[in-house]
């Protein structure tokens, strides 16, 4: 009877070793399983936020007078704006923006042609060492000495 007993603790405690391990291995490769599902969310959270940028660029589109030839194609672009209103002085040859925001501020020439991206801070921002000429920011019209 003893022997029994010993068989039955020995076969009891063989299966939950056996339980325990398999519940471990379970929780190990689980928190790779998540590593992977939320390495699949960003991924697939960053393709929807690259196609709804896209849509918008389409969007956004405007057909302007000067298009860019792109062998038979022509492509057709608008300027854009900054994302939140933006106060513009010339003084001298430098300009002082004034933002309540941090936003990036597009900058054409007199063409219509992408000149630069400026960023800028919350508060008052100077840009400087535009070469003279016309340019356009924001829809209005500015000319540099």
């Amino acid at each position: 009877m003893a022997e029994y007993f010993y068989l039955l603790k020995k076969k009891f405690i063989f299966a939950m070793f056996s339980i325990i391990k398999g519940f471990m291995k379970i929780l190990l490769t689980s928190k790779k399983l998540v590593l992977y599902v939320l390495v699949a969310i960003v991924c697939c959270m960053g393709n929807m936020y690259a196609q709804s940028v896209a849509q918008v660029v389409r969007t956004h589109t405007v057909v302007s007078d000067d298009g860019v030839h792109e062998g038979a194609n022509v492509l057709k672009t608008k300027m854009l704006n900054s994302a939140y209103p933006v106060s513009i002085q010339l003084k001298g040859t430098r300009l002082c923006v004034t933002s309540k925001y941090v936003q990036l501020l597009p900058v054409y020439n007199e063409r219509g042609v992408f000149y630069g991206m400026f960023r800028l801070n919350k508060g008052t921002n100077w840009i400087g060492g535009l070469p003279s000429g016309v340019y356009f920011i924001n829809g209005r019209k500015v000319m540099v000495p």
